[in-house]
């Protein structure tokens, strides 16, 4: 019996399996892509802000990493439901913003010691859905 000469298959069912495994690689490959670009932190800079956009169930940037000290963030509403931010410790509260109805900003001044904060919009089920990001500080 003789073999197929290499790139081409034996049957049918050999080259949509060998397809199938491809595509499958391909869409593996692309959620892993997509996957990392989410989880790339934001450091902030030495002006010591932060620009945050609330939407639905979502903050943007979820990922914030910084140096102890004073920071400025500058919130702003995006989606079409009501949203506010809130920054703890454990169940420590370093601050929050009140109630920021679509389209409304608010300014939110911390001075954090180091750690890993929760940041969240805290009004009805916004953090179950998703609405929430991580800010790490350190020394």
């Amino acid at each position: 019996m003789s073999r197929p000469l290499r790139g081409t298959f034996a049957t049918a069912r050999d080259a949509h399996a060998t397809i199938a495994a491809r595509w499958r690689a391909a869409v593996a490959l692309a959620c892993a892509l997509s996957l990392s670009a989410c989880s790339h932190p934001h450091t902030i800079g030495a002006d010591r802000t932060l620009q945050m956009a609330l939407t639905e169930y979502r903050l943007r940037p979820q990922d914030v990493r910084m140096s102890a000290g004073p920071l400025t963030i500058y919130v702003h509403n995006y989606g079409r439901l009501t949203h506010n931010l809130a920054v703890s410790l454990g169940h420590s509260s370093a601050g929050s913003t009140g109630p920021l109805l679509p389209g409304q900003s608010a300014i939110l001044s911390l001075y954090l010691t180091p750690g890993r904060y929760l940041m969240a919009s805290a009004i009805f089920s916004d953090q179950a859905l998703g609405e929430y990001g991580t800010l790490t500080v350190t020394r």
